[in-house]
C-alpha cells in the first residue's frame, strides 16, 4: 500500500513543477508584456519589409531585362536610335540590376557603329571597370577596344588591351584570336619579342584553336626579325 502513494507524492511534485514553471511563464509575459509585443512587431516588420524588397528587386530585374530586349530586338534590325532609347531608360531606370552590364555593352556599339569613337571607349571602359564578373562581355570590351586602337593606328594601346582580355579570360572562345591580334600589334610596333610571346602561347596553349595555323604564319613573317 505504501508504493501508491509513493507514486503520488512523486506525480505531485512533477505537476507542482509544471504549475511553478507555467506560473513563472506567465508572470514573465505579464510583466514585459509591451517588451514581448514591440519585439513581435519588430520582426513582422523587418521580414515584411525584406519580403516587399524582394518582390521589387523582382519586378525590376523583369522590367530591365524587358528594356534589354527590346534594345537587342531594335539593334539587331539596325534601328540605333531606337535601341539606345531603350538602352537609357535601362540604365537611367535600373541601374543596378544585371541587364545593366548588357545595355552599356550595346550602347558602347551603337556609339562604334555610330563613329562615336570616343565616347564608344567610355562605354567599353565602363564595362570592364564595372562589370569584370560577367566573362563574356568583359572580354567582348578588351576585344572591341584593341580592335578600336589597332584600327587607330594606335597599337601599341591596342596590344595591352588584347593581351590583358586574353590574359584575363583564358577560358574565353576567342581568347586565342585575341592573342593573334595581340601579336599583330606588336609587330606593327616592331616589339617582335612580345609578338613571339603572343603567337607562340596560341600554338602552347590552344593547339586545337583555328587560330594556330594563323599564327604560324605570323611566326614566319616575324622569324628574322631583331
Amino acid at each position: 500500500m505504501l508504493k501508491p502513494r509513493k507514486r503520488l507524492v512523486r506525480a505531485k511534485i512533477r505537476e507542482d513543477k509544471f504549475i511553478n514553471y507555467t506560473d513563472s511563464v506567465q508572470s514573465f509575459i505579464e510583466k514585459n508584456s509591451r517588451r514581448l509585443l514591440y519585439a513581435i512587431l519588430a520582426i513582422v516588420v523587418v521580414f515584411g519589409i525584406g519580403t516587399i524588397v524582394t518582390v521589387l528587386n523582382a519586378s525590376k530585374e523583369k522590367q530591365a531585362a524587358f528594356e534589354g530586349l527590346l534594345a537587342r530586338d531594335a539593334y539587331g534590325r539596325g534601328s540605333l536610335d531606337e535601341a539606345l532609347t531603350h538602352i537609357n531608360i535601362l540604365l537611367e531606370d535600373y541601374p543596378r540590376t544585371k541587364a545593366s552590364a548588357e545595355g552599356i555593352m550595346i550602347k558602347a556599339r551603337v556609339h562604334e557603329q555610330r563613329g562615336e569613337i570616343t565616347e564608344a571607349i567610355v562605354e567599353y571602359r565602363k564595362v570592364i571597370d564595372k562589370h569584370s564578373d560577367q566573362d563574356y562581355l568583359a572580354f567582348g570590351a578588351f576585344y572591341s577596344l584593341g580592335s578600336i586602337y589597332f584600327g587607330q593606328g594606335e597599337y601599341e594601346e591596342a596590344a595591352n588591351y588584347f593581351s590583358e582580355g586574353a590574359s584575363s579570360f583564358p577560358e574565353n572562345f576567342n581568347t586565342p584570336y585575341s592573342l593573334l591580334e595581340a601579336g599583330k600589334s606588336y609587330k606593327e610596333t616592331r616589339n617582335y619579342q612580345k609578338a613571339r610571346g603572343a603567337l607562340l602561347r596560341i600554338i602552347t596553349e590552344y593547339p586545337k584553336s583555328r587560330a594556330v595555323s594563323k599564327a604560324r604564319t605570323e611566326l614566319e613573317e616575324i622569324e628574322f626579325m631583331p
